[in-house]
């Protein structure tokens, strides 16, 4: 080679270095869900790329997609060890961009500005492949193909506050954006390839809850329990004074219309009591019922094969498990007015009822002669935190978020006027964001023909969901 071609070489070399890149710019339409670039369920994330250059720049490729990925940090004790990290990018819908045609020719030229628009749908299901791992049941199946909140998200910020949910962990993350690629063809004589233009606009995204789990929530794992059996006694070496069987009803899911509607929301928990007595030993005195609501996030680099729960091995031990909690008061009740009501045994195999008609499930028999026994019924009301913003309930492949009420009972027993014991029960609780949108998939197919032409007034593009 000639000192002339090696220095011309390296003035184009100098020449692609200096040549500044292009400028991308993502713009979001304004949404109407009431909070800045926060989409939900079939919402239309709508918006413009525009693209500028300060001299010609040929190109090779443009990619707009809409992405979502989830990323999992665990710490380590051990420093040889070091911590584990997992990411995965479980939707990426594609809108195509064809170059040559007028709105975005191979060579774009300096004082030129390029405006390419976009629309994505949010989608209700991720595609299949997307939970391609091994799962214990099917009903998880569905549960990891829903689509996941954006948890945590560093890039977005609200107010203050670097995350919208009130419980952060910092350990893992759910995000969703907007990612624009430009990739350069290029320079005649370069060997160097060029470096892509990579330009990303986080949103939230908060979905509507449709996947309902089998039979009263039972994904939760042997650390919920909505039923205790306590034997009451006066103290050690003293003569038991009976059974106390404390069971909680199921709490129906509670549906926010938007991130901030906790004002008011409220449901209720029926308690139903019995007290099997030996002897003619008399029921204990109920004082006070409190609860507090308990926030739980589960995240692993490895993929969950069941629910999770705290009895899980892996959170056990630390190794490829772990989670963060925390607990707020949401309600405290005195019940110096609940009476006892005393029955005769009726010698019912497949149950006691209680009072109002509860029942009550198998128990064991009373142990006195005359066979009597104690029920009394409490309804609690549940009252969420009116200034907590939280996601919905979901479990998704490496994150998942769940919500239980925690119920302690506290009373005296009976001849222990100082004596105070309690019990606690924990029952599951779903949160979900109702749909703003009368549709469903289904309904989309087999809508009339005033609905489809309401629905087809902005078509989305064809775009393809790869993993």
């Amino acid at each position: 080679m000639t000192p002339q071609s090696r220095l011309r070489g390296a003035l184009d070399l100098l020449k692609s270095i200096r040549r500044p890149s292009p400028l991308v710019t993502i713009e979001l339409d304004k949404n109407t869900y009431g909070l800045e670039n926060t989409y939900t369920t079939f919402g239309r994330i709508q918006g413009m790329v525009i693209i500028t250059v300060d001299s010609e720049t040929p190109l090779e490729n443009i990619s707009i997609t809409f992405e979502g990925t989830a990323r999992v940090s665990i710490e380590r004790e051990s420093w040889t060890l070091g911590n584990t990290e997992a990411t995965q990018t479980f939707l990426q819908l594609k809108q195509p961009v064809t170059l040559g045609i007028e709105s975005v020719p191979k060579i774009l030229q300096p004082g030129c500005s390029y405006r390419l628009p976009f629309t994505f749908v949010v989608p209700q299901y991720l595609p299949c492949q997307s939970c391609n791992h091994n799962v214990n049941c099917s009903d998880l199946k569905q549960a990891h193909l829903q689509l996941p909140p954006t948890l945590d998200d560093p890039k977005l910020e609200n107010g203050k506050r670097p995350t919208l949910d009130y419980v952060s962990s910092g350990k893992c993350h759910i995000s969703y954006r907007v990612r624009v690629v430009l990739s350069k063809d290029s320079m005649p004589g370069s060997r160097r390839p060029s470096r892509p233009v990579d330009c990303v606009k986080s949103v939230r995204v908060l979905p509507t809850s449709v996947h309902t789990p089998r039979s009263g929530l039972p994904m939760l794992g042997s650390d919920i329990y909505t039923r205790t059996e306590q034997n009451l006694s006066l103290g050690f070496a003293h003569p038991g004074l009976g059974e106390l069987i404390t069971e909680a009803s199921h709490i129906p899911p509670i549906s926010l219309q938007s991130p901030f509607d906790n004002h008011g929301v409220h449901t209720a928990v029926r308690l139903n009591l019995r007290f099997n007595p030996v002897m003619d030993a008399a029921p204990p005195q109920l004082k006070k019922a409190s609860a507090k609501l308990q926030v739980a996030t589960f995240y692993s680099p490895v993929p969950w094969e069941d629910y999770p729960s705290w009895t899980d091995r892996g959170l056990a031990n630390g190794w490829d498990r772990a989670a963060f909690t925390d607990t707020f008061p949401i309600m405290a009740f005195s019940m110096g007015s609940v009476q006892w009501v005393k029955h005769q045994e009726i010698g019912d195999e497949h149950g006691i009822q209680g009072q109002d008609g509860q029942s009550l499930s198998d128990h064991t028999a009373p142990c006195n002669d005359s066979r009597s026994y104690y029920t009394a019924s409490i309804v609690l009301p549940i009252v969420l935190p009116p200034r907590m913003t939280l996601i919905p309930t979901f479990h998704s492949c490496l994150i998942s978020r769940t919500y239980s009420v925690n119920l302690r009972l506290s009373f005296h027993t009976p001849k222990t006027a100082l004596q105070t014991a309690s019990t606690t029960i924990k029952v599951p609780l779903m949160l979900q964001y109702a749909s703003n949108n009368h549709h469903t998939s289904l309904d989309y197919e087999e809508s009339d023909a005033s609905d489809s032409t309401v629905m087809n007034s902005l078509p989305p593009p064809k775009y393809t969901a790869t993993v």
